[in-house]
């Protein structure tokens, strides 16, 4: 891993891959929770060079322990983009992020070189109020995108997503048994850290034909 520094913050690099990936945190994590930090490590080992970040307000929040809620998803679009723009990677280059992280990422992608977007458990709505989608851009989006959800997400499940009938460029794996951070029910048949090698896969699987459809 290598420190990057940027006029948005700090910025953490994983391998040295031939397909760029830019990867956010959620909404209650920084870029060094262990989940974040297992997804570069495992995705470093594939051909991706993968850039983790944190948007200002986890800055804040790891600089004085003090939490506090992200700002209007605006803000953070404005701070992702200023972050690409700073690091100025070539294509192949795919952008994605976890919870909050990929909202922002699939709210930005049309208006970046990015390839396409990716998902670690999409919140395709508040927790508790399934009545307040976060669809509508994903329907009349253009670019491919990749959501790999745990099936019993309590953010979007198997159930709930398949009744909102996603454009067919927009991908969708499914981890059986799985909640929003990957963690399993009981009687699941694998570990966090299993769903999160199989997320990996599912990424690469869908980053090279998606860099092969694209001719680069």
């Amino acid at each position: 891993m290598i420190d990057i520094e940027t006029g948005f913050g700090r910025v953490q690099k994983y391998g040295s891959g031939a397909i760029n990936v830019v990867f956010a945190h959620g909404s209650g994590i920084g870029m060094n929770h262990e989940f974040m930090q297992c997804v570069a490590a495992v995705m470093s080992l594939k051909d991706f060079t993968v850039y983790l970040f944190e948007f200002g307000y986890m800055q804040k929040i790891q600089a004085t322990g003090v939490r506090q809620p992200p700002p209007a998803v605006a803000k953070l679009e404005h701070e992702y983009l200023g972050l690409l723009d700073a690091l100025a990677l070539p294509s192949p280059l795919i952008i994605g992020g976890k919870s909050l992280g990929s909202r922002v990422a699939s709210l930005i992608v049309e208006r970046t070189n990015a390839l396409g977007w990716f998902a670690l458990g999409y919140p395709f709505h508040p927790q508790g109020k399934p009545q307040t989608l976060r669809v509508e851009h994903l329907l009349t989006s253009h670019k491919p995108g990749l959501i790999v959800q745990g099936a019993r997400d309590a953010l979007g499940s198997y159930d709930q997503v398949l009744g909102y009938k996603l454009p067919a460029h927009i991908n969708l794996c499914w981890l059986d048994d799985m909640d929003h951070s990957f963690k399993p029910f009981k009687a699941a048949r694998y570990s966090q850290m299993q769903a999160i090698e199989q997320s990996v896969l599912d990424i690469e699987h869908w980053a090279k034909y998606t860099v092969k459809c694209s001719n680069i």
